[in-house]
């Protein structure tokens, strides 16, 4: 007999309401291809599950220094310093650690136990219009699982909204036509040095004129990072996206926020820190989007 087919996961979140419309359950997937340097998540970007340490809930009782005999964890300037990339036997610091600051960030699941989850909040979906997002890291690189549990959800007459950062190598966009009723979509960048900034290379273009094909609803999302990306060439190409296509329903404008990444996680990518934008620049994005015919345009829960 076969195993049973799993999705790594990193985080269930219910009652979202950022994530497509009404009150929806975003499931955040392990994996991505890409490396945004403002990425907030980073934890998400790795295909394997992580040993995870909160230095909040450390005692320094050294019980995890001992257990490895100093190989990747020691205690540095008064707190612990850890190499977790030369860590084994992740699974016995957490059993070891009284405080509980070790724990594993992601884990394995089958479509019936996210089922019996997600079900619990099915009232609300159906009372909001809401339903299901599949988040990440990128979902689509889990193809295979998302098709297996996206059949369970509809036989609920569950909606479900796709975030999906347009990179898709395997032409696994055309798998997910039939099961998603409406896409999150990323547009980070207008210009040819896209595959400098995140890695990759990404046609928007192709993504958007086979949702428009199939008449799908997207949102446009739009992170905007001062210095980077917050420059006319770039609204200007948001907002003829928004006249163009059909299918675009909403463009959510996004300004970059600050937050603080999980130092484990960001060996994964560079480590940079951006300007948080002042009211004045979002002024002036407002200007630039609104001269340049911006339809449906959204910042901050207010319409452009």
């Amino acid at each position: 007999m076969s195993e049973e087919l799993k999705g790594l996961i990193f985080d269930l979140q219910r009652f979202s309401i950022n994530d497509g419309p009404g009150i929806r359950t975003t499931l955040f997937f392990k994996g991505c291809a890409l490396r945004c340097p403002w990425c907030h998540n980073p934890e998400s970007i790795s295909m394997t599950i992580q040993l995870n340490h909160d230095k909040n809930k450390c005692t320094l009782c050294k019980k995890c220094v001992e257990m490895v005999n100093g190989k990747g964890i020691r205690v540095k300037d008064g707190a612990i310093s850890i190499d977790f990339d030369s860590i084994e036997d992740e699974e016995k610091l957490i059993d070891i650690c009284p405080n509980g600051a070790y724990d594993l960030c992601g884990r394995y699941v089958t479509a019936d136990e996210l089922l019996k989850e997600i079900v619990k909040d099915k009232a609300y979906y159906e009372n909001s219009s809401g339903g299901v997002t599949f988040s990440g890291g990128e979902a689509i690189l889990q193809i295979e699982f998302l098709e297996k549990l996206s059949e369970k959800l509809k036989s609920e007459n569950i909606s479900i909204a796709l975030d999906f950062s347009g990179y898709d190598p395997n032409n696994n966009l055309a798998r997910t036509i039939d099961f998603t009723d409406i896409y999150l979509l990323d547009y980070k960048w207008t210009g040819s040095e896209i595959q400098n900034i995140v890695g990759k290379n990404i046609d928007i273009i192709k993504v958007l004129d086979i949702l428009n094909e199939n008449q799908k609803d997207v949102i446009l999302r739009c992170p905007i990072i001062p210095e980077m990306n917050d420059n006319e060439e770039h609204f200007k190409a948001i907002a003829k996206l928004s006249r163009q296509y059909k299918c675009i329903m909403e463009v959510n404008i996004l300004p970059y926020h600050s937050m603080k990444k999980s130092k484990q996680f960001k060996r994964i990518i560079e480590d940079k820190t951006y300007r948080v934008p002042e009211i004045e620049d979002k002024m002036k994005w407002k200007q630039i989007l609104s001269d340049n015919g911006l339809k449906n345009g959204i910042m901050e829960n207010e319409k452009i």
